[in-house]
C-alpha cells in the first residue's frame, strides 16, 4: 500500500509538473489542496486567473487531483466540487465532478480487490464484511438502487463502500454506475454553492444543511426507489398469473388416482416378479421361451446288457471325436 501511494504520488506530481503552466512567484503559495474555506478562496482565483489562458491544463490537473484524493480516500473532494462550480459552472462541473467521483472511487475498489485479502485474515474485518455481505445478498435483485442509497445516505462512509464492494461480488460495472449515479444529488449542492463561491466569506455562507437541500436529496431518493417498487408491482402480478394458471392447468386435467411404474425392458432384471391375469400367460409363455436351447448334441450312448452269471455289464461309449473309434469301458 505504501508503494502504491508513494508511485501514485509521485505520478500526480509529474502530472502537475507538465501540465501546470508557470506561476508566478506571488502565486505559488496558493496552489495546494484545499483544506479550509479560505484556501479555497485562494485557489479559486488562482485558477480564474490562468482558466482562460490554459483551459485545457487546468482541467487536467483538476481531474488528476480529484482522481487521487478518491483513490485515497483523502480529505478535500467536496471543496474541489464547490471549486468546478465556481470555474466553469452546475452544467459543466456537475457531469465532470460525477465522472471524477466514480472513477477514483473505482480506482479504490481495484486497490481493496488487490489488498484487501491480507485484511480478511483478521477477525474483525471479517465479521464487518460478513455482515455487509448478509445486507448485499438480501438487496440482490435491487443492487444498483440499494448502491445508490448507500452514496446519499451519510452513514456508512463512502471509503468503507470503497473497500468493501469488491469482496462482496459486486462488479466494477453496477459500482462505477451506482457511484456516478449515487453522488449526483449531493454534486448538484456543492456545485450550486461554487457558483456563489466568490460572494461568500464564511463556510456559514455554503448552506450545506437546509430544507432545499433536504428535499431536493429526497426526491433523488424517491426516484431511485420507484423502480424498484415497479419491480416488485409487476413481480408480485407475475407470480400471480403464474399461480392462477397452475390452478387452471390442474383443474382442467384428467384426475390421477394413482401412477404406475414405469415401463420396463422385458431382458431387465427391474422385471416385476408378480403379474397377474392375462399378463400373467404372456409373461409364464415368454418363461417357456427363454428356456435352454440346444445347438448341437453328440453321439448317443449305446448301453448293452450282459447275460453273465455274475450280472456284470460292459459299457460301450462312443467317442464323440470322429479320429477315435469305439473303445470299451472295463468291466465295473
Amino acid at each position: 500500500m505504501a508503494c502504491i501511494f508513494a508511485v501514485s504520488t509521485l505520478f500526480l506530481g509529474g502530472t502537475l509538473w507538465l501540465a501546470l503552466p508557470t506561476l508566478e512567484p506571488a502565486d505559488r503559495q496558493f496552489l495546494q489542496i484545499p483544506k479550509s474555506f479560505q484556501q479555497l478562496q485562494d485557489l479559486n482565483g488562482l485558477l480564474k486567473k490562468y482558466r482562460d489562458i490554459y483551459p485545457y491544463r487546468i482541467v487536467v490537473c483538476y481531474v488528476s487531483t480529484y482522481l487521487f484524493l478518491q483513490a485515497f480516500s483523502l480529505p478535500g473532494s467536496m471543496y474541489l466540487s464547490i471549486l468546478g462550480g465556481a470555474m466553469w459552472g452546475v452544467a459543466r462541473a456537475l457531469p465532470l465532478a460525477c465522472f471524477c467521483v466514480a472513477t477514483g472511487a473505482t480506482l479504490c475498489y481495484l486497490i481493496s480487490a488487490a489488498l484487501g485479502p491480507a485484511l480478511l485474515t483478521l477477525p474483525k474485518w471479517k465479521a464487518q464484511l460478513e455482515k455487509w455481505s448478509v445486507k448485499i445478498q438480501a438487496n440482490k435483485d435491487n443492487i444498483i438502487s440499494f448502491l445508490i442509497i448507500l452514496r446519499i445516505a451519510p452513514l456508512p462512509p463512502h471509503w468503507v463502500v470503497n473497500v468493501i464492494c469488491p469482496h462482496v461480488g459486486i462488479g466494477i460495472i453496477p459500482f462505477w454506475i451506482s457511484t456516478a449515479l449515487g453522488i449526483v444529488g449531493v454534486t448538484v449542492i456543492h456545485t450550486t454553492i461554487g457558483g456563489g463561491l466568490d460572494d461568500m466569506t464564511s463556510p456559514a455562507d455554503f448552506h450545506l444543511i437546509s430544507w432545499k437541500n433536504f428535499f431536493g436529496l429526497s426526491a433523488v431518493v424517491v426516484g431511485v426507489m420507484i423502480p424498484v417498487g415497479l419491480r416488485y408491482w409487476f413481480g408480485k402480478g407475475v407470480e400471480t398469473v403464474e399461480d392462477v394458471e397452475e390452478e387452471q392447468e390442474i383443474e382442467e386435467g384428467d384426475p390421477i388416482i394413482a401412477v404406475g411404474p414405469p415401463p420396463v425392458n422385458k431382458f431387465s432384471h427391474n422385471r416385476p416378479l408378480l403379474v397377474r391375469g392375462e399378463d400373467e400367460r404372456s409373461y409364464s409363455s415368454e418363461e417357456d421361451d427363454d428356456e435352454d436351447v440346444i445347438l448341437e448334441s453328440g453321439p448317443a450312448i449305446d448301453i448293452k446288457a450282459n447275460n453273465s452269471a455274475d450280472s456284470d455289464a460292459n459299457l460301450i461309449i462312443l467317442d464323440p471325436s470322429p479320429s477315435s473309434s469305439n473303445s470299451t469301458i472295463p468291466r465295473v
